[in-house]
């Protein structure tokens, strides 16, 4: 795909929303945040590939559709809000709000996951609840797999370096202590 494609189709999207905010006029904090999360998890998401030598333009352009799709569930909401304001029922965004908070846990488990797997330190309750989310209640791996690419990485080995850099940091802090 040429640069000016890409631009193309960044330009048609922000078009698209700015006419559907404009539309509706719900836009409010969540929407916001919901931005701001799932650029940085584009961010994570790419230095992530990039760290694991996964980077694959398929599955960036995957992962932007998937956040299109977002946006097209969120203007549906506001459609819905919209509906419900112009039938005398105001909602005082709540409906909105409580989709768009929902993408922006969503948003959030993505950008810790991303983390995780570059090799970051993650409080060890935050990471088993990462391992737990991704397992039905059976215990079972889910049928749907989000990512081929994110199965590449070992997760036993992850968890053991991790450790490691949490020992080391608690043995410097003993140290600094000490002096």
């Amino acid at each position: 795909m040429f640069r000016w494609e890409v631009t193309a189709v960044k330009g048609f999207l922000a078009a698209v929303v700015s006419f559907a905010v404009y539309l509706t006029g719900l836009i409010n904090e969540a929407t916001v945040v919901l931005l701001f999360f799932m650029f940085l998890d584009m961010i994570t998401g790419l230095l992530r590939a990039w760290m694991t030598k996964s980077l694959n333009s398929t599955l960036g352009w995957a992962g932007l559709i998937k956040k299109f799709a977002i946006f097209v569930v969120l203007a549906m909401t506001a459609g819905i809000e919209y509906f419900f304001i112009h039938m005398g029922q105001d909602t005082n965004g709540v409906i909105i709000m409580g989709v768009a908070s929902f993408f922006i846990v969503n948003e959030g488990l993505s950008i810790l996951e991303n983390c995780a797997q570059m090799g970051l330190p993650i409080p060890p309750v935050l990471y088993n609840a990462l391992d737990k989310l991704n397992r039905d209640p059976a215990g079972k791996e889910q049928a749907l797999i989000r990512d081929p690419a994110l199965e590449q990485v070992d997760k036993a080995i992850l968890i053991k370096e991790i450790q490691q850099v949490q020992k080391e940091n608690i043995q410097q802090d003993k140290k600094k202590e000490e002096c």
